[in-house]
């Protein structure tokens, strides 16, 4: 099975679950994991939505006692291993391995059994992510179609004419499939298409090199350029009101495309030996709109000014699909670019190598000590309120400190230039501190948030007003910090150490995140 068909597993296993997030970003931390594709990948990648889980070994006579839904590590006939979402119903287990809907009895899958299973719960806090925005893409699209259809019908008043741009429409989305199978992006449709008969292989056939020509002409290209074509120019036919002269011209193209989809039918039968059920489909797309047009009356007349008019639309439709072909493809290459940087960044042997070759630094006053105070382990943050760089690394320690609070602990180190400041700055400061010994590190932390997402004085103030009593104390206990610091070399924000050592400057403060578990059980730094 491949790794994309791993991940699809993990998003039907989270959708069954109804834990809906952002599987594009889900995908990508899987992927940049320095460990892809083992099952701690994965595991990690939940971890980084706050998604409860855990990878635990179940023997096959505990099978039942198992939830009705889990991934599992089962065996195939050759004792190699797979992942798979397995879902009980009624009596059987059911599950997918590689293009193929499995079923099988309790005692068969105890024979493929092995041991290894990933089980992952609902927080009951959990906010659903599923992205808004995509869903109202998907309400617009449908929008879309209607609202073209409808303009169609009511110009042409034609219900065939309303039926082939429907069918279009069905060519369309067919091609758009064959067009994510060729780049290798896999979906639901297409795997319940391509997995529909035994001898089938969609990725194989769209993307065969047997056939020199078909290098530059992929079935995808043709059907989505073809298809397109015919809903734009019906439109605009149909709005002139000229859409039976449009169904002459397109119903010539359709019986001189019959060659084309017979040769494909060979191609797969004789040449590559596999189906692609989905070119068969669209092949029978193309044989549907032709009987639909048999039962039109034509009167085949040239007109020339209609006839370059529905070259160009054709010509333009081209063009167009070839430019954004173009950029998606370059989107693609740079996303796999993306995901390759990112998994080397994310190595922790290469990041502590980096580690233990900066700056090193011990620090001998603090004041504001967050997390667990007796940890062996301190990050050491040297920061200020009014640095605007600030604000994503305070949010980095913050989602650090939820995940880790016992094990580590985090030192926050103002710089306090008394003379440079007015007293709006002074008292912001001496406030914070006065929050933090007062009501403690939660607190602090609110008081920061509250900064950081309206950053004036006025609302601030407002909610917390301001330090009178221990004012003197306080800057003097800042002023101390900040001298060191300075004695340090220390004077920009941000800069965080881990323990002792700097944290490398080229590497991104906000994937700090990604080392800290390894950094905790690493006892070398």
């Amino acid at each position: 099975m491949s790794t994309d068909q791993n991940i699809e597993l993990f998003i039907a296993y989270l959708k069954s679950q109804n834990i809906l997030i952002d599987f594009s970003e889900f995908e990508i931390q899987v992927k940049t994991h320095p460990d892809y594709p083992s099952l701690l990948s994965f595991s990690d990648a939940l971890n980084f939505f706050n998604i409860p889980n855990i990878a635990t070994k179940v023997e096959n006579e505990e099978i039942s006692s198992l939830p009705s839904s889990f991934i599992a590590l089962l065996k195939d006939e050759h004792g190699k291993t797979f992942f798979s979402f397995l879902q009980r119903k009624n009596e059987f287990y059911h599950y997918r391995k590689g293009k193929q809907n499995k079923k099988e009895t309790l005692e068969v899958l105890k024979k493929k059994w092995s041991d290894v299973v990933l089980l992952i719960e609902k927080p009951e806090d959990f906010i659903d992510k599923s992205s808004q925005q995509n869903i109202l893409q998907s309400y617009l699209i449908i929008g879309l179609i209607i609202f073209t259809l409808a303009l169609i019908y009511w110009f042409s008043n034609s219900f065939i004419t309303l039926l082939f741009g429907f069918i279009s429409m069905i060519g369309i989305f067919l091609s758009i499939e064959a067009l994510k199978t060729e780049l290798g992006i896999e979906s639901k449709v297409s795997q319940t298409f391509c997995g529909a008969i035994s001898n089938a292989d969609c990725g194989q056939v769209i993307n065969s090199t047997k056939v020199s020509w078909l290098k530059n002409f992929k079935i995808s290209d043709i059907s989505i350029w073809f298809f397109s074509s015919q809903i734009l120019s019906l439109l605009l036919f149909a709005v002139a009101g000229f859409s039976n002269i449009f169904l002459n011209y397109i119903f010539l193209c359709l019986i001189l495309s019959v060659p084309i989809t017979l040769y494909s039918i060979y191609f797969q039968y004789k040449i590559e030996k596999k189906w692609c059920p989905i070119c068969l489909s669209i092949i029978v797309i193309i044989y549907l709109q032709i009987i639909l047009l048999l039962q039109i009356n034509f009167e085949f007349s040239l007109y020339t000014k209609m006839f370059i008019l529905l070259i160009f639309i054709f010509i333009i439709v081209a063009i167009l699909l070839s430019f954004f072909k173009s950029v998606f493809v370059d989107r693609k290459n740079l996303k796999r670019d993306y995901i390759k940087y990112l998994r080397f960044s994310k190595n922790y042997k290469v990041f502590k190598g980096s580690l233990k070759n900066s700056q090193n630094e011990f620090f001998t006053n603090e004041i504001v000590i967050l997390g667990n105070t007796e940890a062996e382990k301190k990050i050491t943050v040297i920061t200020s309120p009014f640095c605007g760089f600030c604000e994503n690394v305070h949010e980095t320690l913050e989602s650090i400190l939820n995940k880790y609070s016992d094990q580590i602990a985090i030192s926050i180190r103002f710089n306090f230039y008394e003379e440079a400041m007015d007293d709006n700055a002074k008292n912001l400061l001496t406030r914070l501190i006065d929050i933090y010994k007062n009501d403690g590190g939660a607190s602090f932390m609110e008081a920061m948030n509250f900064w950081f997402k309206n950053n004036k004085y006025d609302k601030w103030f407002l909610k917390y007003s301001k330090s009178e009593e221990s004012k003197d104390i306080i800057q003097f206990e800042l002023n101390e910090i900040t001298n060191e610091n300075i004695k340090k070399g220390l004077s920009f924000t941000p800069n965080i150490f881990l323990n002792q050592y700097n944290y490398p400057t080229y590497y991104s403060r906000e994937n700090l995140e990604y080392f800290i578990a390894d950094w905790i059980e690493d006892e070398d730094v």
